[in-house]
């Protein structure tokens, strides 16, 4: 699937959870490379443009996107051709970031997920808007205007 064609069937999956009431979007965001960064950060901003809330619940590896030196090692899944490429064409994954913040994306660190890698909310990116646990996840998640995706 190319990035073109992945982006047109994430705004057809947003637009037709719009037409099923759904009005908000939460992203569990739990792999910490750009592979996972990328699609999390389309579909957030996407949702986002489309007029629905989005947030991005950033849980185990997803943590790492929530620091500066993970987010400096994101790119390391692709092949340095590919980093390249990729850098022609897309924001990096701190100016996407920055980006999705700017649009209204409420971006979520995980408390538990903190707490095992030894994290503090002073280790963490501007844009954190808060640390939460499972159950205000939970919360969100389970409104029934909202559609929820793993990534």
């Amino acid at each position: 699937m190319t990035a073109t064609s992945a982006k047109t069937h994430a705004n057809e999956t947003i637009e037709s959870a719009k037409r099923e009431g759904k009005k908000s979007l939460v992203l569990v965001v739990s792999k910490g490379g750009a592979d996972m960064a990328y699609p999390s950060l389309i579909l957030a901003t996407t949702a986002r443009a489309l007029g629905m809330e989005a947030h991005m619940y950033f849980t185990f590896w997803g943590m790492q996107l929530l620091t500066s030196e993970g987010r400096k090692k994101s790119m390391d899944v692709f092949p340095p051709e590919m980093q390249k490429a990729i850098a022609a064409k897309f924001p990096t994954v701190e100016q996407f970031m920055q980006q999705a913040k700017q649009a209204g994306v409420k971006i979520h660190a995980c408390s538990p997920t903190m707490d095992m890698f030894g994290l503090t909310k002073a280790s963490l990116v501007n844009e954190v808007d808060d640390v939460i646990g499972a159950s205000t996840y939970l919360e969100l998640a389970s409104r029934p205007d909202a559609l929820t995706l793993f990534i």
